[in-house]
């Protein structure tokens, strides 16, 4: 596949390159993040030369500051790479902002919304599952990418449907996690242990305890980081500014509370 280009400073930028010129496909990386760190290598990249021939641009920004810059502002891929047909948004990003997108990037260029979920290992692995929002016919005609980066692809809809399937997921899943955390402390203050809590659901509460959140290694070695926390506290913020108007928010609201007062531990 020719043009191919990833750019952005997200945590799986870096094994997407890797992994699709392993696998013979011919890509470029553009600011991403340095081996081992999460540093951009910004004085390597050449703006003009990856923009030169790009037909397909992956986007792995950090946040939505990071894909302003590269799509509009510093870089402005959007509009300064002449042969750009087709974006690919590979993050978890405001559903909002990214339906926007489609009114300020040129008709003549397919968008599509490809959020994913996965630890740091399963990207490295190729074992993410994506969420998928465009047409069938730009989402088959990267089924070669995809497929080599995950192995589980959904298509949702049209575009900026992944991206508020994905934001949907992950509260579920944050909002398992907080009830988890909860039956936990309240079975400490009852003088149980977290190993028989756990044998007696079969392992139900270890698998809630684990969830891979935006390639966040959540509780890794059984502790649950001030990182993973944060985490989880995104989660909940953009499912709130994905809700419609008049839309319920107190279960929401609440799981806010929840996770400003956890505090990191480690499981025994």
């Amino acid at each position: 596949m020719r043009g191919l280009g990833i750019a952005g400073s997200g945590r799986a930028a870096r094994p997407f390159l890797s992994r699709l010129q392993s696998a013979g496909i011919v890509a470029a990386g553009f600011g991403l993040p340095a081996p081992g760190t999460a540093t951009r290598e910004r004085p390597a990249d050449d703006r003009e030369g990856f923009a030169r021939g790009l037909t397909t641009l992956i986007l792995v920004p950090a946040d939505i500051a990071e894909a302003e810059a590269l799509l509009f502002e510093a870089q402005d891929f959007a509009r300064n790479a002449p042969s750009l047909r087709t974006i690919v948004i590979a993050a978890t990003l405001s559903p909002r902002y990214v339906r926007a997108l489609r009114g300020r990037i040129p008709a003549g260029i397919a968008l599509i919304d490809a959020p994913f979920s996965g630890t740091m290992r399963a990207a490295e692995e190729g074992r993410l599952s994506f969420f998928l929002g465009g047409s069938k016919e730009e989402i088959a005609g990267l089924a070669p990418v995809f497929g080599q980066l995950g192995r589980k692809m959904i298509r949702m809809g049209g575009f900026g449907t992944a991206m508020a399937a994905k934001v949907m997921n992950d509260f579920l899943a944050a909002s398992s996690t907080a009830m988890t955390r909860i039956a936990l402390d309240w079975a400490e203050a009852q003088g149980i242990e977290d190993a028989q809590l756990l044998d007696m659901t079969d392992g139900l509460f270890a698998g809630l305890a684990r969830p891979g959140y935006d390639m966040v290694d959540y509780g890794a070695g059984g502790h649950v980081s001030d990182e993973c926390i944060a985490t989880l506290m995104k989660e909940v913020e953009a499912a709130l500014d994905t809700a419609l108007a008049g839309t319920h928010l107190t279960p929401p609201r609440a799981l806010e509370d929840v996770f400003r007062s956890m505090k990191t531990r480690p499981l025994h």
